[in-house]
């Protein structure tokens, strides 16, 4: 996955958090905006973070990234071009994508939450959030869960 976004409004984001240090399993994320200067932001903090990014400014974009780079966790913007953020979250699921998704916006009526929800989002961020908040968040939808963890059950009869 690459870095790359091509688009032009900018949002406030605190920059000024300290952002986790690398961590050794790269875990690749998807992040979809179409504010091309909050999309390198978020990109440098995730992979300060030791997180692989890729980039892209549509919902469209986002439903073709997903089939082509399957992401371990998506950053999806709600008002975004075509389809909206809420209607990718929701196709994705539809489709079986398992992996967090992080919805973020502007709009962060309870309603706006709630349909992010609907839709299966695992989190919601209220712009103007902070990268470390990002960080962590990330971290904690995608983190080994203790089941994983675990080795296998033995055998039944077996001591």
């Amino acid at each position: 996955m690459s870095t790359s976004c091509a688009v032009r409004h900018t949002h406030a984001v605190s920059t000024t958090d300290d952002v986790p240090a690398a961590r050794s399993a790269t875990r690749r994320v998807l992040i979809t905006d179409d504010d091309a200067k909050l999309c390198s932001i978020i990109a440098r903090s995730l992979e300060r973070a030791g997180y692989t990014c890729a980039v892209v400014a549509s919902g469209d974009q986002a439903l073709w990234a997903v089939n082509a780079n399957e992401p371990d966790a998506l950053v999806l913007d709600v008002m975004i071009p075509h389809p909206s953020g809420i209607e990718v979250a929701r196709h994705l699921r539809n489709d079986g994508f398992s992996g967090p998704i992080v919805v973020i916006s502007a709009r962060s009526t309870p309603d706006d939450r709630a349909a992010a929800q609907r839709a299966g989002a695992d989190a919601f961020l209220a712009k103007p959030f902070s990268l470390a908040q990002l960080v962590r968040t990330l971290d904690q939808l995608t983190a080994p869960r203790e089941h994983d963890r675990r080795s296998p059950e033995p055998p039944t009869g077996a001591r």
